[in-house]
């Protein structure tokens, strides 16, 4: 056997490898990653996700968030970003339904969320890991504004396929709102994300909010990582102290090399090396090829930073570039969803990431703001006179039966 070891000192976006509608999926061994047409996940009601589309367009998100912040650390939730979608798939139709199954890559996104949401629970064993306990928990919301009914059908899918929970709020009471729905997005990450709206995104159109809410921690398999007492560099500029230690799994093609380190629960961290110095897309590191591929090796060792960041992306421009621009505009069909028409005004994602050498802390929210569409709402009354102060003609009109019972001609008062 060739002998590798890997000294990692630079991590690709998708830092943590949560499991499900992500870049990685959780614990699976190489030969468990398909790719192409074999790529779905099949559910026990017949519910298939196409993951070669959902790791296509979480790459692409991923590079776009990070090339509009130019050169900061990002992180990107893949599964908050797709159960939040999901949720208001389950009210489209037409042309916008279309779209949103296209990019969740599959037509029944419900009852992926409701199995999977049941999979997970093997994860939160609460079990104790150098002071990180396991958990995987993953919440969804309805924030209805009073003045708008949810349609039935709509209510039962968020609740039952997403154990969603539906309240009613005031969305004229911007800042009441905001600290109810804020207080949700605290208390379902722990406190990692204490507030995810504020009340400038919202408004009197304003009509719901959809919020999911990821939550990962876990402490390291085996031996906490050693960390140096010295620092050393970090690319050309910076220094750092580094974590050291052996690797579960090595992986490398010809763009990347990669480490994976299991954690108490089984998921994994995989950290990422592109072969090339400088910036680079995950789009150019072809992960899904990475992850499938099997070389020789006898141990990993593995080198990396302790992490401690958090992103703030607004999603609308992104998820227009990748086809799904119809749910932003007027066009937009989420007649399942409630009594009166509605489309996407905001889709935004905060993520908060806390790794060090005994364990993870990863959260993510995603909110999904959508007004209340009008063909009045935001235009002047158009108002016409008509004085007959002059001579005028006039009919009495049978108007169901397009029958004029008399026409006339008035040419004087006197």
């Amino acid at each position: 056997m060739i002998r590798k070891q890997l000294l990692i000192g630079i991590l690709a976006a998708m830092t943590v490898a949560l499991p499900a509608v992500g870049i990685y999926a959780g614990s699976a061994e190489a030969s468990e990653i398909q790719s192409s047409n074999e790529d779905t996940v099949s559910g026990n009601k017949g519910a298939s996700i196409d993951k070669a589309v959902t790791l296509q367009n979480s790459v692409k998100m991923t590079d776009q968030i990070s090339a509009a912040v130019n050169g900061e650390n990002i992180m990107f939730s893949p599964t908050s970003l797709n159960f939040a979608l999901g949720m208001i798939a389950e009210g489209a139709e037409g042309e916008t339904k279309e779209v949103l199954c296209n990019y969740l890559g599959t037509d029944d996104f419900a009852s992926y969320a409701k199995e999977y949401l049941n999979k997970i629970k093997e994860y939160n064993t609460e079990d104790e890991s150098y002071g990180y306990k396991s958990k995987l928990k993953i919440a969804d919301a309805v924030w209805v504004d009073n003045n708008l009914t949810l349609q039935e059908e709509f209510k039962n899918s968020v609740t039952n396929g997403f154990g969603a929970e539906v309240e009613n709020v005031d969305f004229s009471a911007a800042e009441k709102t905001c600290g109810i729905i804020n207080s949700w997005c605290d208390k379902n990450t722990e406190g990692l994300i204490p507030k995810i709206i504020t009340p400038d995104l919202i408004n009197d159109t304003t009509g719901l909010c959809l919020t999911n809410s990821l939550y990962f921690e876990s402490g390291w398999s085996g031996e906490p990582w050693n960390v140096s007492d010295t620092e050393e560099k970090f690319g050309n500029n910076e220094k750092t102290k580094y974590m050291t230690c052996a690797g579960d799994r090595y992986y490398e093609n010809d763009k990347a090399t990669a480490f994976d380190r299991e954690y108490a629960n089984g998921l994994s961290f995989v950290g990422i090396l592109p072969v090339d110095e400088g910036d680079f897309t995950l789009e150019d590191l072809d992960i899904g090829g990475l992850l499938k591929s099997q070389p020789e090796y006898d141990e990993v060792q593995c080198k990396m930073p302790k992490l401690d960041f958090e992103t703030t992306a607004i999603l609308n421009d992104i998820l227009s570039s990748l086809g799904l621009d119809n749910i932003f505009s007027s066009n937009a069909d989420f007649s399942g969803i409630a009594d009166k028409n509605v489309n996407v005004d905001t889709i935004l994602q905060k993520t908060k990431l806390e790794l060090d050498e005994n364990g993870t802390k990863a959260a993510a929210v995603t909110a999904v703001i959508m007004e209340c569409m009008s063909a009045v709402e935001e235009k002047e009354p158009v108002i016409k006179n008509v004085e007959l102060t002059r001579p005028f003609a006039f009919l009495i009109y049978d108007r169901s039966n397009n029958e004029i019972l008399f026409m006339g001609k008035v040419m004087t008062v006197s």
